[in-house]
């Protein structure tokens, strides 16, 4: 179960802490969706002009895919060139702290992923930095950070090649 807002929070913060919780949820896996994700419940939570950037910045320096600055679509293909190899995956999300004056919350959550065809589930602990404003009256994310478990990420990676290693064994 996520973390609630405390009965003392205010109407911002109490706003923060939703949109942070719709931000991580917006990529849940979702079955009615022909590549699992919901791009309009994606865009929906994101201002226009969002931006995307991972961390930490030594991990990306050696990994390619994660470098650069990433667009809502680029965000959403980011996602997309990994989940045809993904049988299933969740989020808790595990702590939330709101900074309302520079209107950004930071968010731990834990990703559970299954490879297509395999036992284990990776855990990926993630931390997610998110700066927020308001779009037309609705608050929405316009800059993340995701600061991604390297060690979980090579696992993630390590099962995948077992997987389509074996596929071919198979074929």
């Amino acid at each position: 179960m996520a973390p609630t807002t405390p009965s003392t929070a205010s109407p911002l913060s109490t706003s923060l802490h939703a949109t942070a919780l719709e931000f991580l949820h917006s990529c849940d896996c979702d079955p009615s969706q022909p590549t699992r994700l919901n791009h309009a419940r994606i865009h929906a939570i994101r201002a226009p002009g969002y931006t995307h950037t991972f961390g930490p910045s030594y991990f990306v320096s050696v990994t390619p895919p994660l470098q650069g600055t990433l667009s809502t679509d680029g965000f959403i293909a980011h996602m997309e060139r990994m989940l045809p190899m993904l049988e299933s995956w969740d989020t808790t999300v595990t702590d939330v702290c709101v900074d309302e004056a520079r209107r950004s919350v930071v968010v731990r959550a834990r990703y559970g992923m299954r490879v297509k065809g395999a036992e284990v589930e990776v855990q990926n602990d993630i931390v997610w930095w998110l700066w927020m404003a308001e779009d037309e009256g609705v608050v929405k994310v316009e800059r993340s950070v995701e600061f991604v478990d390297g060690v979980a990420s090579g696992r993630l990676k390590e099962v995948m090649g077992e997987m389509k290693a074996k596929a071919k064994e198979e074929a």
